[in-house]
């Protein structure tokens, strides 16, 4: 076990068998990440309290990655000394030992953390100070009043992904994080931005339609995802207007969520949509709200009103639905004075008929080219070809 050369996985089923304290402590200094996690939970089975002086004396010398690992197996064995010594790492000149202790701090989640993380929101490094808001946010509400607006203050830190971390954390520990998280909303890096649309729906509705106009379409698309009953007209004009098929395919997801009938208005329209994956979401957000059974309904309905397009989106969101139920409106279409609505008919008559048959037998008298061809070609794939 002592060669770091060895194959790993070698290694790995070395550390997993053994029961020498000695050859597990000496693999907490090993150079796979997988192998110190298999040595540290050995160990602690083997010596429980025992294993503490070893583990402390790695926490925060090992691999970022590892600093929790080992916190919790201290955590685990009841070490009192961790958090003080963790605090006191908080003091040290050494950037990468204050950033371990930060993550050692939130892995504990302990109420007694908070203050000295609280500290370490004022530290000179931005990768010490984003991990402070991290180790925060994992203490969760619990880290008590005043916390989320020492957060806050970093919002507007000169370091992009502090001011991500910022927003994170107090989206975790405010109620209503929304003003706070307010000067996100204008950040110049989309990054930022991107990180406070996820919260939309919370933020003062200036803030909130900024971000659902922002210009980088993950910004929109993360927004409209977020956005509230209160942004519902802007979201139906992302559904209908937005040039990126993501945010569309958001804002019908946004409108479905939003537990109100009425907005089925506002998403019919969207069955017409030229992309086919925002046709689903349109109508899976249809059945949301309405339920299959309503959708049904609605689309039926749909079926005779004046715009064709809408009638042909109607008729292929029916065979999506596999509503044979709806037969019988759906059999009216044969007469429909446009031609594409009688081709959609066609090509959606097996997921709406029980028998198709005496429906391409009308069709293929059409006066129409196209739809009399259609009617033809269902026919003779169909009909079974004479062998004798």
């Amino acid at each position: 076990m002592k060669n770091k050369r060895a194959d790993p996985t070698r290694r790995l089923r070395a550390v997993e068998a053994s029961v020498s304290p000695e050859e597990l402590t000496d693999a907490l200094d090993d150079p796979s990440p997988e192998v110190v996690r298999v040595a540290i939970r050995r160990l602690v089975d083997l010596l429980g309290p025992g294993a503490a002086a070893s583990l402390r004396a790695r926490v925060f010398s090992v691999d970022l990655s590892l600093v929790a690992d080992f916190t919790k197996a201290l955590q685990r064995i009841g070490d009192s000394r961790i958090l003080q010594i963790a605090t006191m790492a908080l003091e040290d000149q050494r950037s990468t030992r204050r950033l371990a202790a930060v993550r050692a701090l939130g892995a504990l989640a302990d109420a007694h953390a908070v203050e000295p993380l609280r500290a370490a929101l004022d530290d000179q490094v931005g990768g010490v100070r984003a991990a402070a808001l991290d180790a925060l946010a994992q203490v969760g509400p619990g880290a008590g009043a005043g916390i989320g607006a020492d957060c806050a203050r970093l919002v507007s830190d000169p370091v992009p992904h502090v001011r991500i971390a910022a927003v994170r954390a107090v989206a975790r520990l405010v109620a209503r994080p929304g003003r706070m998280l307010t000067p996100a909303a204008l950040d110049q890096d989309r990054s930022v931005r991107l990180a406070v649309a996820r919260h939309a729906g919370s933020l003062p509705e200036p803030s909130a339609r900024a971000l659902l106009a922002d210009p980088d379409l993950r910004v929109r698309e993360a927004a409209a995802r977020a956005a509230g009953a209160r942004e519902v007209g802007v979201v139906a004009v992302l559904l209908a207007q937005d040039s990126a098929r993501d945010v569309r395919r958001a804002a019908a997801h946004a409108l479905g969520a939003m537990q109100d009938e009425r907005v089925a208005d506002l998403l019919v329209p969207g069955l017409e949509d030229r992309d086919p994956l925002v046709r689903v979401a349109v109508l899976h957000a249809l059945e949301q709200l309405l339920t299959k059974a309503g959708v049904v309904r609605r689309l039926c309905g749909e079926l005779e009103g004046n715009r064709a397009e809408r009638r042909r989106a109607s008729l292929y969101a029916l065979s999506r639905l596999e509503a044979p139920e709806a037969e019988p409106a759906v059999a009216r279409a044969a007469a429909d004075p446009d031609p594409e609505v009688r081709l959609a008919l066609i090509h959606s008559a097996e997921a709406l008929f029980r028998d198709p048959g005496p429906l391409m037998h009308y069709l293929a008298a059409d006066p129409d080219d196209a739809v009399r061809n259609a009617a033809e070609m269902w026919l003779i794939r169909t009909t079974p070809t004479d062998t004798s």
